[in-house]
């Protein structure tokens, strides 16, 4: 009889351990890098068609993935100068949801599971006065990180924004990487 509760106990006690959760993402754009180009104008394009169809889910949010650097490039990027004309072209920034079977989970764990994955695709292009391009590079990205099927609504979207942020660090640095090699004549 003692061996049914000490057994009871300790699954009991198994039983309420805490949930790793992720906390509500504040989007703080000013820990980015910041970039001051030497043109009198900053242009974003977004050429980036927005998929509705599964696994797409980027048009579900409240801040689709693309609007999150758009953010971005308003509050880090300056122009600086009387010539010259920047173009930032967002040529995809896609978020996907796909589910798959965990088949090594334990018993009582889900064996269904989300994967949500992000990817950015952004050019950087500088043009002259007479729209010759004088500097461009590609920066991309890509992140991916996976939930439970059953969360709630609050969880999901923690996760993916937590996703969106950790790939815009991701897209600042690898950006302040490449325009530094690519436009660094070009730049403050």
């Amino acid at each position: 009889m003692k061996k049914i509760i000490l057994f009871s106990f300790f699954t009991f006690l198994y039983a309420c351990q805490p949930v790793e959760k992720i906390n509500d993402v504040v989007f703080d754009y000013n820990q980015f890098s910041k970039f001051d180009i030497l043109s009198n104008s900053i242009e974003i394009k977004e050429i980036f068609e927005k998929k509705i169809v599964d696994p797409y889910i980027g048009h579900t949010l409240n801040v689709d993935p693309s609007e999150r650097v758009i953010n971005w490039v308003n509050g880090n990027f300056s122009a600086i100068g009387n010539e010259n004309k920047f173009i930032i072209t967002i040529i995809d920034a896609s978020l996907t949801q796909t589910q798959f079977q965990n088949k090594k989970v334990k018993n009582f764990n889900e064996k269904n599971n989300f994967k949500y994955e992000l990817f950015y695709l952004i050019e950087f292009s500088l043009y002259d006065s007479f729209n010759n391009i004088l500097a461009s590079t590609l920066v991309e990205t890509s992140r991916s990180t996976t939930s439970g099927v059953y969360i709630s609504i609050q969880e999901k979207e923690n996760i993916i924004n937590d996703l969106i942020y950790l790939s815009l660090v991701d897209l600042s640095n690898e950006s302040n990487e490449l325009i530094k090699k690519y436009m660094g004549d070009f730049i403050l």
